[in-house]
């Protein structure tokens, strides 16, 4: 009988390598919102940063669903974070707010290893 590939150890292990070439300072950020004190008041935004292991790499063109895309952004592979992210949240690289475009796990189902993000420059 053939033995399972642990996913939960390879998630340890690319947490260690990003730790470990890990570039620059990236948040991972939510902004959460609240009711106001009273039902008349708008939503009280609550921003939460989570930091991240991660590498930044930058991409000019890349192929999604067999089209080429060229643009200019950066791609973020980073460890799994104390939340998941989602769409909505930001990164901050270095300082900059950048918005998410696209975000995928890995591997695609699973015990999720390690993220991909990518960001608009």
């Amino acid at each position: 009988m053939a033995r399972r590939f642990d996913y939960g150890r390879m998630q340890g292990t690319a947490t260690r390598l990003l730790d470990r070439f890990q570039q620059g300072t990236v948040l991972l950020k939510r902004v959460t919102l609240s009711p106001g004190q009273n039902e008349w008041d708008p939503p009280v935004e609550t921003p939460a940063t989570y930091p991240l292991k991660a590498s930044v790499r930058r991409l000019h063109q890349r192929y999604e669903n067999g089209v080429l895309i060229v643009e200019t952004g950066d791609l973020v592979t980073f460890a799994v974070p104390a939340v998941v992210p989602e769409l909505t949240d930001t990164l901050i690289i270095d300082g900059v707010e950048r918005a998410i475009t696209n975000l995928t796990p890995i591997p695609a189902a699973g015990t999720t290893v390690a993220w991909k993000a990518w960001c608009e420059a």
